[in-house]
């Protein structure tokens, strides 16, 4: 998985999110599929699992074909760009997967629409525990109050940090708040490159086309795009506007980082050794190792008011016209893929931390970077989970906002005011 890939989901669901009114469910309706006379079980299961997660992916699934004879899992894996494109046209024809597995913000779009149903029995009687899963992971599948997904997989966003830079300049180890941070951001950031920028840069922050970084600057000074229920827009409280501010004039006046990164520039700038840090997820650990960075991995710095980090999470979810026996089989392998064994494997095979609270680092291979993720990510919170207008937050409202702040477009504080008055209509029902 990622990032470039929710970027494709949220353009393919803004441009066929109407069409979801003559959508509800879709899936096989043969009788081997059904399961009809209590015989075997086929799920239809479409995901984009075309990284280097997907052999993970296949062996878990195969592994699971292979030991439970009266349950088949037919999959299908394609880019993500091409899932999204696919998939509501699939279901508005009735010929929608069973199980789909996608980018936990684009769920509630179909949640709403009535495409999935609610999977909260497999909790109560499925045979997965919910306190054994990381609560991030679970609040990122629900909508209005209802389990719409269950997690595939759930990480926190963390620090990486180049040690051979770092050494350079004479720090001996990651920052552990705001103040080391931004201390150590000036001391990395060198003058002296072309046109009279930086020959490198404290930080790589990415701030369109990525998972995003600035909202956890908010969260760590009290603010947020909106209330932790999601009911409110906050943009322009006191908390959220001073943390723009602060991070705004670092990369403007202080030049910290380059203007109007995209996620793929911002990791390029990692890779090549020309900015010091960044906060990615466990996908960009591959990259790094390819470049032969000398990296370490750490949280994010603790903020004046808390120490948080954003999360990415994928989830499972089940056509609303699965039948019952579709979805008993449909819990039997949700709760092996979250079993304690499958995730161990999972997570040592694709990086990506267990999606459960009873799987410790230190059983996951010796794998540092991999120990890190799974060690914080009870502290990772996905963005606006439930809002079945995030893409819109995010491409039309958040950044847009953030580019005119960082290009001296107006004041910042009137800019995150008329950013909360956009907001406002987009949270209502959700």
């Amino acid at each position: 998985m990622h990032r470039g890939t929710s970027i494709m989901a949220v353009a393919a669901v803004v441009a066929l999110s109407g069409s979801l009114a003559a959508c509800s469910g879709g899936g096989s309706t043969s009788p081997s599929a059904q399961g009809s006379g209590g015989g075997k079980v086929t799920l239809t299961f479409w995901n984009g699992f075309t990284g280097g997660d997907r052999p993970g992916v296949e062996h878990l699934v195969s592994q699971f074909n292979s030991t439970h004879k009266d349950i088949q899992i037919q999959m299908q894996i394609m880019p993500w760009d091409v899932f999204y494109q696919k998939l509501l046209p699939a279901y508005g024809s009735g010929k929608g997967p069973d199980l789909t597995a996608m980018d936990s913000n684009q769920l509630p779009v179909y949640a709403a629409k009535g495409v999935f149903q609610p999977l909260d029995d497999i909790f109560s009687g499925g045979g997965l525990d919910k306190n054994k899963l990381v609560k991030g992971g679970v609040d990122a599948g629900q909508y209005q109050g209802k389990q719409y997904g269950i997690p595939a997989n759930f990480t926190p966003t963390l620090l990486y940090y180049n040690k051979d830079l770092l050494n350079k300049a004479g720090i001996t180890s990651p920052p552990a708040n705001w103040s080391q941070w931004v201390a150590d951001l000036r001391k990395l950031t060198l003058p002296g490159g072309a046109n009279g920028k930086p020959k490198q840069y404290g930080m790589a922050l990415g701030v369109h086309d990525t998972i995003e970084v600035l909202p956890i600057l908010l969260w760590e000074n009290g603010g947020g795009i909106t209330s932790p229920d999601g009911k409110k827009a906050t943009l322009d409280n006191p908390a959220s506007v001073q943390a723009v501010k602060y991070w705004a004039h670092l990369i403007t006046q202080d030049h910290i980082s380059p203007i109007g990164l995209s996620g793929a520039d911002a990791d390029k700038l990692m890779s090549s050794g020309n900015a010091a840090m960044e906060v990615n997820g466990p996908w960009l650990t591959s990259t790094l190792d390819e470049a032969k960075i000398n990296y370490g991995v750490s949280m994010v710095p603790a903020g004046p008011r808390t120490q948080t980090t954003l999360a990415d999470s994928v989830q499972f979810s089940l056509s609303s016209k699965a039948d019952p026996s579709k979805k008993k089989a449909a819990e039997t392998f949700l709760s092996y893929w979250n079993s304690a064994t499958s995730q161990k494997y999972f997570a040592k095979k694709t990086g990506f931390p267990p999606t459960r609270t009873d799987v410790s680092p230190s059983e996951l291979g010796g794998n540092p970077a991999l120990a890190q993720f799974a060690m914080y990510s009870s502290k990772g919170q996905t963005l606006l989970p439930g809002n079945q207008h995030f893409a819109q937050i995010q491409t039309e409202v958040f950044d847009p906002t953030i580019e005119k702040i960082l290009n001296n477009k107006g004041d910042v504080g009137s800019l995150l005011t008329q950013a909360n008055q956009q907001l406002e209509p987009l949270l209502a029902g959700s």
